[in-house]
């Protein structure tokens, strides 16, 4: 079955029809090899295509900062506290603009960011510049303690520059030729923040060279939008239809309850071999374990070889305990069933399937460490019992 990326023409907005947001999500996990890098844009309701930029554009600028240094590879080990890494991070991105298409001076400061950010140190003169933009939106505020905030790339580049620089460190995170942003209209949009959306759309694309996926509600009122239909994998066609759910998601955009304001968010894939970045829990579940000595042998979101559309959180392969962290996103009715499903697969093939949610992990860290820990040792007890 040809999957539906392959027919969408790269650097345009499209409409992608038969399928909801959550369905796409699903078929694009994990990340076909031909895929462009995709991350899903929750857009806020706001009246006009400027203000949906900026927050994409802030929303994309946090990722990648959180991302790093997949995007830097030669970083990884970088340290140093204070400024000590900040001239070797900074030549390192420059080093790697000179062959490439990143622009080096924006790549450059968004790898010191990066690196101030991990280790926890401002950036020279970002406090004096947040107080300047303190009324623009989409900045950052200064914390509650006084230290300066971020946003200080926001205030240097040109949004145009921004976007193709993101672009681009998006795309090079997951060693893609592309980035492709896939929006979850919301329903209930009145018709001018349906252009609003629609014309934010296309200035990403045309200066950031995002290819822009419209998914969810329709936008009528927003012209006209090429209109492409979903091939969904096998896999994800007979989890639908078991589910007893529906794949189209194509909701007229004023049906339904009229919504009322959310905060817009970005996600995006894991990098195989790491944390989720746009997971406190899985980073703050990291940080813990990586000072224990119990916990060694583990691997973060890697494919399952067996079965190759299912990554898995956290596996110990050698105790065959695999470790699932969910976050709100699962409760929609086909990843719970996708989730019930890969559990019982998995625990098939001799694994033990272990869940905690996000709030369990953040507030309760040290009751899943010492689960996690006993088991693991109860485990490693049997089979030296059985070589024996």
């Amino acid at each position: 079955m040809t999957p539906h990326w392959t027919h969408t023409p790269a650097g345009r907005v499209t409409r992608l029809r038969g399928a909801s947001t959550e369905v796409i999500e699903l078929a694009l996990t994990p990340l076909p090899a031909d895929a462009p890098a995709v991350v899903t844009f929750r857009p806020p309701l706001a009246a006009t295509a400027a203000e949906v930029v900026a927050c994409a554009l802030d929303e994309l600028e946090a990722a990648a900062l959180r991302l790093f240094p997949a995007w830097l590879p030669a970083a990884e080990h970088l340290e140093g506290p204070g400024g000590a890494g900040v001239p070797a991070v900074r030549a390192l991105a420059l080093e790697l603009a000179a062959t490439t298409r990143h622009f080096g001076p924006f790549l450059a400061d968004l790898a010191e960011q990066a690196l101030r950010d991990r280790q926890g140190s401002p950036v020279p003169g970002s406090e004096s510049a947040a107080q300047r933009e303190a009324a623009r939106p989409g900045v950052e505020r200064q914390s509650a303690d006084g230290g300066a905030r971020r946003r200080p790339i926001a205030v240097r580049f040109a949004p145009e520059v921004r976007a193709a620089g993101l672009a681009r460190v998006v795309a090079e995170s997951y060693r893609r030729a592309g980035a492709a942003l896939l929006v979850d209209v919301p329903h209930g949009l009145d018709p001018g923040r349906q252009r609003a959306l629609a014309a934010a759309g296309e200035w990403l694309a045309a200066h950031g060279g995002f290819t822009v996926w419209l998914a969810g509600a329709d936008l009528p009122a927003a012209g006209r939008v090429t209109a492409y239909p979903v091939r969904l994998p096998e896999h994800v066609v007979e989890l639908v239809a078991t589910s007893g759910g529906d794949t189209a998601g194509d909701v007229a955009a004023g049906d339904g309850p009229a919504i009322g304001p959310a905060p817009a968010t970005l996600t995006y894939p894991p990098v195989e071999g790491r944390p989720r970045a746009d997971s406190a829990a899985e980073t703050a579940l990291e940080a813990a374990l990586v000072q224990a000595a119990w916990a060694a042998g583990r691997v973060w979101n890697r494919r399952y070889a067996a079965r190759p559309h299912y990554i898995i959180d956290l596996v110990w392969p050698g105790e065959r305990c695999a470790v699932e962290i969910d976050g709100d996103d699962h409760r929609g009715p086909h990843k719970f069933a996708h989730d019930r499903r890969r559990d019982v697969l998995l625990q098939l093939d001799g694994f033990a399937v272990l869940r905690f949610t996000n709030r369990q992990v953040l507030t309760e860290l040290g009751q899943v460490l010492a689960h996690l820990e006993q088991y693991l040792r109860s485990r490693r007890t049997d089979a030296h019992k059985e070589n024996k």
